[in-house]
């Protein structure tokens, strides 16, 4: 025997509600136009044309009577009474260059700042600070007096002020139409590692 069976089977299906489907979000490309197609292009027909000649003028010298040469003589200036072994160049630069006392007292305080030394034992430290310094010029560009007015909190940048200040010495002398006699002086140097 065969088995067979009279039972009814059933498949089971669900439907469900399904929206529009997602659409992928793929950007357009630019619209870019097509490129002109070129034109026909007709060949320009070129003319030659001839300039007129021109005769050239004659013309006369504007002066006749010109001198033979154009440089004029100079004579030899003086110079017997100049003796180059006496001449000394800091002369010249101590009468005169300064026009004004603001001039002097700034090649003053350049000429220190040249000869400023940051000490060792600041710098490895990271020691920054300022000094006001007060001295005195003499007329004959001197320093006396030197003493430190308001100190830094540190001894070595004190002693290094002091020190450009004697390194810088001695001045060229003040101008005497600008100064009359000594000058009083009371200048900040400034220690700063950059």
């Amino acid at each position: 025997g065969i088995y067979t069976s009279n039972a009814l089977s059933y498949i089971e299906l669900t439907m469900q509600n399904i929206s529009k489907p997602t659409a992928r979000a793929i950007p357009r490309p630019r619209y870019r136009p097509k490129p002109p197609k070129p034109r026909d292009v007709k060949r320009l027909k070129v003319f030659q044309c001839r300039m007129p000649r021109f005769k050239p003028i004659k013309m006369e010298p504007a002066e006749k009577n010109l001198p033979d040469s154009l440089m004029e003589s100079i004579s030899m200036p003086d110079t017997a009474s100049l003796q180059i072994a006496d001449w000394s160049p800091g002369a010249l630069v101590a009468s005169g260059d300064y026009m004004t006392a603001h001039s002097y007292m700034e090649m003053v305080r350049l000429k220190i700042e040249r000869h400023k030394k940051y000490p060792d034992i600041a710098r490895i430290k990271n020691i920054e600070g300022s000094v006001v310094v007060r001295f005195v010029i003499t007329p004959d560009g001197g320093v006396r007096e030197l003493e430190v007015a308001k100190r830094s909190r540190n001894r070595a940048l004190d002693l290094a002020a002091l020190r450009a200040v004697q390194d810088a010495a001695p001045f060229p002398k003040p101008p005497r139409h600008l100064f009359k006699g000594e000058i009083p002086l009371e200048l900040t140097i400034v220690f700063e590692l950059i």
